[in-house]
């Protein structure tokens, strides 16, 4: 829910007088209503360093799934990442199907910067940047300034979830927990 919430921020609204707003209709005033955006732009990337286990890389792709499945218009960047970015791929509601057969890669370390570096590098600058994780990073959290960063953070050690130092964090708890 908090996912969605998140995501629904970013959408775009400005003011259309094709959809006027209701109020002052009685009295015989005309006021602009609001036209949303109705399609979701974000870039997400899958924590998949060695911390990660299967369940909460099953968990991850859930989620984003359930992004798609929930919007009838998105265009969803997606990359898996440790110490460098893999299999970077676009999905949006013509390529949904192929999303089932996303190859997840990593195994190693933890490096959020190389994350930010892969957008800057490609010219990417997301309204929302969401990254799965367990919060575990080896240095940076990656570039605070760059984008509006969502850090979903799964599980965490003792009960904990780290919190990032920017950004917005959200505990990822299962329903079965």
């Amino acid at each position: 829910q908090l996912l969605a919430m998140q995501i629904q921020s970013v959408m775009r609204s400005d003011y259309t007088m094709q959809t006027p707003s209701r109020k002052g209709r009685d009295e015989g005033y005309y006021f602009p209503g609001l036209d949303r955006e109705t399609t979701i732009d974000i870039f997400v990337s899958l924590d998949m360093s060695g911390s990660i286990f299967d369940d909460m890389a099953r968990d991850f792709l859930g989620e984003v799934k359930g992004v798609m499945d929930q919007y009838t218009d998105f265009k969803i960047h997606l990359v898996c990442f440790d110490t460098e970015v893999y299999n970077p791929q676009v999905f949006d509601q013509g390529n949904m199907g192929e999303f089932m057969e996303y190859e997840l890669a990593g195994g190693g370390g933890t490096d959020f910067d190389c994350v930010f570096n892969y957008m800057k590098e490609n010219g990417i600058t997301p309204k929302k940047h969401v990254m799965f994780t367990d919060g575990y990073p080896y240095g940076s959290w990656g570039d605070e300034n760059y984008c509006d960063t969502l850090f979903i953070v799964h599980g965490g050690y003792g009960g904990r979830s780290p919190e990032a130092p920017f950004g917005i964090t959200i505990p990822y708890v299962r329903e079965d927990d």
